[in-house]
């Protein structure tokens, strides 16, 4: 009798634990409004190439970007679709902020080891925005549908 038990929560176990894993979320885009937003980022009045962007919402979701060599960026909502839903965001801006897919990969590199083209996007190993662009951020935007488009003018004294 007890053989029997066993093996039946064995069975129970396994039936509740079969339905966790594998599959991922699916995300309704046609219930989220997304507006393209893009910009730049200067910093002492020359561009900021390889920074992350992130525009955060008060519920924790966040859009996020990569600036390019003359500080250009466009936020993206997930790694499927671009854009930001609209409302009051924080604004952080990090050199040294690290975004799975964006800015960094998974395996930390190249099948044979190397860093190949990542490499020359992958954040500094120093900060160089000040803390009240990033971690402390006093930067703050309101995006809708005639603003979606913003200059970040940093100073770092």
């Amino acid at each position: 009798m007890r053989t029997k038990t066993a093996i039946a929560w064995a069975w129970i176990c396994l039936l509740f634990t079969a339905g966790c894993g594998g599959v991922a979320p699916t995300v309704d885009y046609g219930n989220v409004t997304l507006l393209s937003v893009s910009g730049s980022v200067t910093l002492d009045g020359k561009p900021l190439p390889a920074a992350v962007v992130t525009f955060d919402a008060e519920d924790g979701q966040f859009s996020y970007g990569l600036t390019d060599s003359s500080g250009n960026f466009s936020l993206q909502f997930d790694s499927a679709k671009s854009g930001v839903t609209p409302g009051k965001k924080t604004v952080r801006i990090s050199t040294t902020r690290q975004i799975l897919g964006l800015n960094s990969e998974e395996d930390g590199g190249d099948e044979d080891g190397s860093e190949g083209e990542s490499s020359k996007t992958s954040p500094r190993s120093t900060e160089l925005v000040p803390a009240r662009y990033n971690k402390k951020s006093e930067l703050s935007v309101e995006v809708s549908s005639s603003k979606k488009h913003f200059e970040f003018p940093l100073v770092s004294k």
